[in-house]
């Protein structure tokens, strides 16, 4: 009699726990996304992928909510906002925290011309690179994507580029920093301001133009004002992540974790084709409208207009050296991947 009810109570206690498992494995884990980026911002596109892929790979255990537009806060908390866990997940760009996510700047440089080219290398160097992990860990978020824009170029309203030689003496405004430092290296002067004040700039005069991507020119209604842009100089490229609370993250089921990395991936190869398919479409666009000329750097000329930016990297080192960070040892990370990748 006493084996009877000890096999009964045994077999109530598996089915209890087999229950319990079922409706773990059932649980929908809800995940807050927030960004500073306007509804029509192409990078709408790439977290609504994201999202879409995460619920996949999870089954549907994965939901979120998207706060787009500055709803949670403004661009410069956005990594407050995820270490505070105000939100789990948050887009962070480096280049607005050089004094946290220092190291992580290197990628901007520009050893590189696409943004496929940029996302892979900018990827690979996250999985290579003890240093890089570390300065994210020891923020306490974690990259769940990353992304990177191609090259960033020169546009101009009334002044014609014809050479290398044009660009001395612009005035144009800049993304600042180590953007900057490369403009420089060019005879250009750089300009600050908001891209929402260079149009207005450049149709007065102010300025000559400005140095981004197409992406910007058709955000911005710069195409109106500025007549001119190259298509193959290296001025720099703007490279960005989507970061989760690391504690936050640790806390999902294993399997959920791999969802989102694996969600992550999916969704970087989605934002370097969608920014790449932007700039051509937008090349072609604003060519056949008749909206803006372009100076194509051909082939035979690009090591020309490429040589200015020589030794760019070491201004980068010293910067970060001087901090106490190891640069140099980030660089040869960075630089061995983007050799192995631009030559694919």
């Amino acid at each position: 009699m006493k084996r009877i009810c000890m096999n009964l109570i045994i077999g109530i206690f598996f089915v209890a726990a087999a229950l319990g498992s079922a409706h773990t494995s059932d649980k929908v884990y809800q995940l807050k996304i927030a960004d500073s980026f306007p509804i029509k911002h192409p990078f709408n596109k790439v977290v609504n992928h994201f999202m879409d892929a995460a619920k996949k790979e999870s089954n549907g255990r994965l939901d979120f909510q998207y706060f787009p537009a500055q709803q949670l806060g403004k661009l410069h908390d956005m990594l407050k906002i995820a270490q505070k866990g105000l939100a789990d997940i948050t887009y962070v760009g480096p280049t607005f925290f050089p004094g946290q996510l220092g190291l992580n700047t290197v990628a901007t440089l520009p050893f590189y011309d696409s943004a496929k080219q940029g996302t892979v290398i900018y990827t690979e160097l996250y999985k290579q690179s003890a240093e890089i992990r570390n300065e994210w860990t020891g923020n306490r978020v974690r990259p769940l994507l990353f992304a990177a824009t191609s090259q960033y170029q020169v546009g101009t309203g009334d002044k014609t580029i014809t050479g290398i030689d044009d660009l001395k003496g612009l005035r144009l405004k800049t993304p600042g920093g180590v953007f900057d430092n490369m403009a420089k290296r060019y005879g250009i002067v750089p300009v600050a301001m908001s891209f929402n004040d260079a149009y207005e700039s450049v149709q007065k005069g102010i300025i000559d133009g400005a140095i981004h991507t197409l992406p910007s020119v058709k955000g911005y209604r710069l195409y109106e004002v500025e007549k001119q842009q190259t298509i193959g100089l290296r001025l720099g490229a703007y490279v960005t992540t989507y970061a989760m609370n690391e504690k936050k993250f640790k806390k999902l089921p294993q399997d959920l974790q791999q969802a989102l990395i694996k969600a992550g991936e999916s969704a970087s190869v989605f934002a370097a084709d969608l920014w790449d398919d932007m700039v051509a479409g937008l090349e072609k666009q604003f060519e056949g409208d008749g909206l803006m000329a372009f100076y194509r750097i051909s082939g035979d000329k690009k090591a020309e207009w490429l040589a200015p930016l020589k030794g760019i990297e070491e201004e980068w080192i010293k910067e970060y050296e001087a901090k106490g960070l190891p640069a140099r040892k980030v660089f040869e990370t960075f630089n061995d991947i983007a050799q192995k990748v631009t030559a694919e």
